[in-house]
This record gives C-alpha cells, structure tokens and sequence, in this order.
C-alpha cells in the first residue's frame, strides 16, 4: 500500500477521533487506564477472558510488581499468546538480569529502529549511526564492541526463535516496531531457557498476532530531516484461525549529507488453533532497503560540522541497496498437562549490493534454520519445577562478490568469487526446581558446535581465507538462584559460561591481522552476577543487577587505512588474550505523587507524576596487556550512561514530560586511550493524548508529539573502534520535531 493511501485513511480515522471527541461528554470520574493499550489490543487467549496489560512504565522496569516465584504446574501457553502480565511473571524467573518494552511504550515516541525503544533497559547502549534510521549500534554488556554495521554478539530472537545467520550475524533492517507487541531483553547469559549462545544474551521481538490486534490500525509520524513513516495493520480472530497483516513505507532525508534513505516492510503471520490445544503458525517478512551512507567522522570534523559526510564516502556514492525475505513455520504441541513441544523450521534469502567505500560488494545469502524445543512444567519430587530443552540447526551459504570500486560507485575488476558456509549445530537444557516456596534453584547447560569454510577465488591483494575450520565450545554450565525476600522482592544470581565463535565476516576480513580462517579463537567468557528487583508499597519500583565478566579471548577490531591517505578504513579482526566487562545495571521508577488535580480542586479525576531512571555503569578493560596494559575497551559504550524522564498523567488521556540523556563522561574510541568520544547531555521532550470515547469502545485515537536534542548539542551516537584514519565517530541528530496520529478500531 503506498504511502498516500494510509495518508489518506490516517486523516479520515482522526476525523473520525474529532466527531467523536466532539459528542463525549466527561465523566466524573475514569478507570485508570494510563499507559495501556486500548482494550481491543490487549492479548486475548481461547477460552479465556482478556488479559489486563500491565502499565507501560511497570512493564518497561519489569519488576514493579512482583509475584512470587513460582513455577505452574499448569498446560504452557506459547510465547507469542502470554498477555503482557504473563510474560512478565515468566521474565521474573530469571536468576538474572532482564528487560521488557511493551507496546505502549513504542507508542508513546518516534520508534524506527531498535535503538528508538530500548532507551529504558539498563544494560542496553543502542545508538544509530551512518545516519540510517533503522540502522543501530546495539551492545549489552559489551558485547560486539568489535562490530562496525548490523549485529553481531547477542541473539536477535523473533517469538523465542534465532533470526541469527548461522555464525551469528545478523540484519536490523528488516526489524520494524509496528510489527512488535512487546520486546524482551536477556541480559548476559540469562537466555538459556531459549538456546541463546553469545555473550551478550538476547533480544526477542514478539510479533504481533490476530489475538492482540484490532481489525484496523494505522499509524503516520512525520517530523524533521524529511522523516515520514507510515504504517497499516489488521489483525483478527475467525473461527480457529487468526491473522495479522502489517505493511509499512518510511523515508528519511537525513540530519547528515549522504544520508537519505528508504524502507519498505511486511510481515504476515497466520494462525490456527486445533481442538487438541495444538498451534500451527506461518509468518513471512519481507524487507527493501535503498539508503546512502555519510561514512564517519575525525574529531575535528565532529566539533566543526557534524552534519558533513566523510570525503570518501562522497565521492565513491556509498549505498546499500538490498532485499530481504524471511518465511517460518511454528509448530506448538501440548504434551499432556505439564508439557509442550515446539517445532519451528525458518528459511530466509537477501540480496545486497553494498558500496562501503573501499569495495563494490555483492551477493545473496541463504539462511535456514530448525529448532526443537520441550518445555515441561510437570512437578520433581513433590516440587514445583521446569524443564526447558532443545536442539538446534543452522546453516548459512553466501555468494561472496568483491569488486574494485570506482568512483560514482560504479563496479571495476573482480577482487573476490567464492561462497561462505556457516553450520551450527546446538544441544541445551535448563531445569529451575523449587527446593522451596521462597528458593528456586536453576541449572542449566549446553554445547555446541560450529563449522565455517570457504571455496573460491581471492585476489592475491586480498588476505586469503579460503579452507575450513571447526569449533567446539564442550559443555557450558550454568547456576543461579532466586530466592523471594518478600511478596514484592527478590533476590537472585547466577554463575554462567559464555561461548561464541567468529563470524564468517571476522573471518573473511580483506585484510585480516591473522589472515587465514581458522587462525582465530572462538571468544569464552564466565559471567558472575548478583541482583534484586522488586517494589516498596506501589510507590518505588527497582531492578538493579552488579556482574563481572571475565573473558579470553575477545575480539578486537582494527580498522586498518588500506594504503597511504586512503579516506577510509577496512575491518581487522585479532583476539585479545584476557578482558574484563564489569558493570551495574539500575532501573527505577517512583511515583511521586498522586491526584493531584482532586487535591486542588481540579475535578475528580486521578492523575500522577512519576519519575523514572535507566543508570548503566560499564568498566570495560584490557587484563595486564602486553600493548595496551589495563586500558579502557573502545567502543560504543560510555563508563556512565543515564537515562531519566519526568511524566504527569492525566486520566483524560493527557500525558507528558521532559527527558534526559547523558553519558556522563567522555569514553576511548581507540585501544591506546588517545583519542576519546565527548560526553554529551540531550534534553527533550514527550507530550500525547490518549482518546478513547466511551460510545465507540473500539475506537482509539493516539496522538504524540516528541523534541529531540532541544539544544542542538553535538554529540556522538556511535562508534568505529580503532579507526585507522582517525574517523571513529557516527554523529547522532542534531535538534529535532516529530509528531504523530495512530489510530485503530
């Protein structure tokens, strides 16, 4: 559907929000309904009544109010069907940290990109860079320091299932948050229960489904530096079958030169539901993405004009243009009382041309991928207890095309015809047993094992990586607790091992330090963490986790200047001997007061004013290196980083609120500590206004409006590590408006 189409049905539906408006009259008094999602929205179950959704800001601190620990032995509802509240309590079984962002929380903001609305799980550091809206620098805990573009270092997950490359690489772009009903962050390594294997843990996208969709929604923001999305979705429930279709169109001019960009996205997921309780779901999406790249900044460049793109990047038309189809199909049995089986196969295909300045790179990829996974929650000698087992396989074929780049970005002499495999294959378990009413107890484990190879022709100027290499990781372990102090708090650690081979990319680089695959280490790591979270009365909320993590052989990345005053840089990669990751991780949120319209005589209706904070502390070192002795790790990742809002709402629907960012300190970009990304403090501003007029129960009419950045600071957004010509910085946007209209029924 093109752009003008859902323009169109956007202006009529919030004509329809101001006839509306027009005819409600007020009410005494309203149930509370801040920071929900309108009740047509809210997950629904067969055979069963709606399920509440829990408020947006207890939601995003996961924790706030806090149910005991327990571990049903009841049938297992899957992933994407859990309400809000439901998924909560499973979150809150962790012995570790964690996150949720609920669909309220994307609502209520300009949300393009992952880095958008991870804004307020501590732990996370997201940020844009090369100006793409939907292209961001995502680390937790440190993890994929090394990457440059796309993800790498963490398990991108989609309803509990890899959309990792079978090395672990993976796309952003396809990634929309209108698509999403609420995302869930596994910090470190605490995703075992869902087969993760990286260091830095997971990130999974619950998709939308007919169960937690109206029939119609429609969304249109627009705003600075020629931005504009909109987006149509439907969703409903017929019979045993549901659907959910969503279709989205955005564009973007870009804050810096060289920057525009255009995506267009789709995802499909149909349902069915059996008498016998079996689920049975195909989901499809499709990506195109055609964006130009500005390159990044030196320091001097950064402080006299942010908005310029770097020469090189110019004069070469650096782009990538690409095409991205995903299919997969879930199968969920229930086992009896206690148990369930699911089966889910995945195939995905991308096409890329990619123009990254110092290459003309071309080729398609294939990616497919099966899991098998049992979940039991049947009891263990009297005890409450669950059982979380699988196996999984993937496998990865790319067409790898280098050519020499000619400026205006046209193609020259071929440098690179060969194809790249990549084959995991991974055993896990994880049991969380109920030793008593207050005390679970959680041990897990798995293996896993990783082949990469490659055939075909490289040019002598080129580092050859042709051959093939295995990884094994052996068992690793892991052991947590949480015990419940009281109703409303918890107590919880873990001791975890960690173990995450190269990427093909890291493997293949053009001029690798160690030039010849299989010369590299696969990265280990133990994870040592303590935490609590939970509530003091319904006022003060908290979610604070302290870890350490040792590692050997982490990967550094080198970005090496090809020849003499070269403009660009070219990735490197080499393994570090010992780092050292140690960070806190403190979200909060207090209510600071209530009513406080009734207490000044402005109506009976209920408002609050609350508070809430997202503190991530990370001492990132070197371990008594030879080069770089204990240095500061460069990368993305500020010492101190803050995130902090002020909100009032009002039960009318009115809500807003100033908002804080800052990383408190500057950080290093390079392994000698010389050069150093500036600290910066962001100011802005959210406001919106939630109608919902009680003679058309369906309708539901969003507005928002959002500052960015309201004092033009300069600032750094992300990061290129080691940059050999001394451009290391990804400048964020400067001052910036957006508003927008969603409406659904």
């Amino acid at each position: 559907m093109t752009r003008s189409v859902i323009l169109a049905l956007s202006l009529t539906l919030a004509l329809v929000c101001v006839r509306a408006h027009a005819q409600e009259v007020p009410a005494t008094s309203s149930p509370r309904n801040q920071g929900e999602a309108p009740a047509n929205l809210k997950a629904k179950k067969p055979g069963s009544k709606k399920n509440k959704k829990v408020d947006e800001s207890s939601n995003q601190k996961k924790a706030f109010k806090m149910a005991p620990v327990e571990v049903h032995a009841a049938r297992i509802t899957p992933e994407r069907l859990l309400s809000d509240k439901e998924a909560l309590k499973s979150l809150e079984q962790t012995p570790g940290g964690v996150g949720m962002v609920t669909r309220s929380h994307i609502e209520q903001r300009k949300a393009s990109n992952l880095a958008d609305v991870l804004d307020f799980v501590p732990g996370v550091v997201a940020g844009t860079r090369q100006g793409a809206e939907e292209q961001s620098q995502i680390s937790i805990r440190g993890s994929g320091l090394e990457s440059t573009y796309q993800l790498w270092g963490l398990n991108l997950m989609q309803d509990g299932f890899m959309l990792n490359q079978a090395d672990g690489f993976a796309y952003l772009q396809p990634i929309d948050p209108d698509f999403v009903q609420r995302i869930e962050v596994y910090k470190g390594a605490n995703a075992l229960q869902f087969g993760a294997n990286s260091l830095g843990g997971a990130i999974n996208l619950v998709s939308k489904t007919g169960y937690n969709t109206p029939l119609i929604e429609t969304d249109s923001i627009g705003g600075s530096f020629g931005y504009v999305k909109n987006y149509v979705g439907s969703g409903q429930v017929i019979g045993p079958w549901d659907y959910y279709l969503g279709l989205s169109d955005s564009e973007l001019g870009g804050y810096r030169d060289h920057s525009g960009a255009v995506q267009r996205r789709a995802f499909l997921s149909i349902g069915y539901l059996t008498q016998s309780g079996m689920t049975i779901r195909f989901d499809a999406n499709y990506a195109h993405n055609d964006e130009k790249l500005p390159g990044a900044l030196t320091l001097a460049q950064l402080n006299s004009n942010p908005r310029q793109a770097e020469a090189s990047y110019e004069e070469f038309d650096a782009w990538r243009r690409y095409d991205y189809l995903k299919s997969g199909l879930t199968i969920s049995k229930p086992l009896g009382e206690y148990g369930l089986i699911e089966l889910y196969n995945q195939f995905i295909w991308h096409d890329l041309d990619h123009t990254p300045a110092y290459a003309f790179l071309q080729g398609s990829s294939y990616d497919w991928n099966s899991e098998l996974r049992y979940v039991s929650t049947a009891p263990l000698f009297g005890h409450q207890n669950k059982l979380s087992t699988g196996i999984q396989y993937g496998g990865t074929l790319i067409k790898d095309l280098e050519y020499e780049l000619l400026a205006g970005g046209h193609m020259g002499a071929p440098l690179r015809n060969q194809w790249d495999h990549a084959l995991t294959v991974g055993l896990y378990a994880e049991d969380a047993f109920n030793l008593t009413p207050k005390l679970t107890l959680v041990v897990g484990g798995r293996m896993d094992y990783s082949r990469r190879s490659v055939v075909g022709y490289s040019s002598p100027d080129l580092a050859d990586s042709t051959g093939g290499t295995d990884f094994f990781s052996g068992i690793s372990p892991k052991i947590g607790f949480i015990y419940q102090l009281t109703e409303a708090t918890q107590l919880f650690g873990n001791i975890s091992r960690a173990y995450q081979p190269p990427i093909l990319l890291e493997e293949t680089a053009p001029v690798n330090t160690n030039a010849s695959l299989g010369n590299m280490e696969a990265e280990k790591a133990w994870q040592f963490e303590l935490g609590t979270r939970g509530a003091l009365s319904e006022r003060i909320n908290w979610d604070l986790s302290v870890y350490d993590y040792e590692i050997w052989d982490e990967l550094q990345n080198v970005n090496v200047v090809p020849y003499p005053g070269a403009g660009y840089t070219i990735p490197a990669y080499d393994n570090i001997g010992r780092t050292r990751h140690t960070g806190v991780e403190l979200g909060s949120e207090v209510t600071v007061a209530k009513n406080l319209a009734r207490t000044i005589g402005l109506g009976a209706w209920e408002d609050d004013l609350k508070v809430r904070v997202a503190y991530t502390f990370s001492y990132f070192r070197f371990v008594d290196n030879p080069t770089y002795h204990n240095n500061q790790l460069p990368g993305i990742t500020p010492e101190n980083l803050i995130h902090a809002e002020v909100v009032y709402r009002h039960d009318s629907g009115l809500w807003f609120g100033p908002f804080v960012d800052s990383a408190m300190e500057h950080w290093a970009v390079n392994s000698a500590n010389t050069v150093y990304a500036p600290a910066y403090v962001l100011v802005g501003v959210r406001a919106g206004y939630d109608f919902r007029p009680s003679q058309y129960k369906p309708l539901v009419c969003r507005f928002f409006f959002e500052g960015r950045n309201l004092t033009n600071a300069t600032w750094v957004s992300a990061v290129v590590p080691d940059a050999g010509n001394g451009a290391y910085f990804d400048p964020g946007d400067g001052r910036a408006f957006y508003g927008g209209l969603r409406v659904s029924f």
